[in-house]
């Protein structure tokens, strides 16, 4: 990760996402800002013993929800995780 890199991560929040979620609302689609989330590997098995589901099911449903919400893209990075360690 560049220092520009770091210094864009340490500036996104809950505050500023749901910001951006509020403001894709009210403006046109042609002025929507594009919002990814990533969900890490060991968020989806809390997901899934939290509410009594697969982990194939709460993936499907927090992704669902994130769509829901105004999210164009949501990436698991599982893969990402498996490079890591290579």
């Amino acid at each position: 990760v560049t220092a520009e890199e770091g210094v864009q991560l340490s500036q996104q929040n809950a505050k500023d996402f749901f910001r951006v979620l509020n403001l894709n609302k009210k403006c046109d689609t042609s002025k929507h800002k594009v919002l990814v989330v990533s969900v890490c590997p060991q968020s989806l098995p809390y997901f899934a013993a939290k509410f009594n589901l697969s982990v194939t099911d709460a993936s499907r449903r927090l992704c669902g929800f994130l769509k829901s919400l105004g999210v164009h893209y949501v990436f698991d990075t599982t893969i990402a995780a498996d490079f890591s360690i290579l």
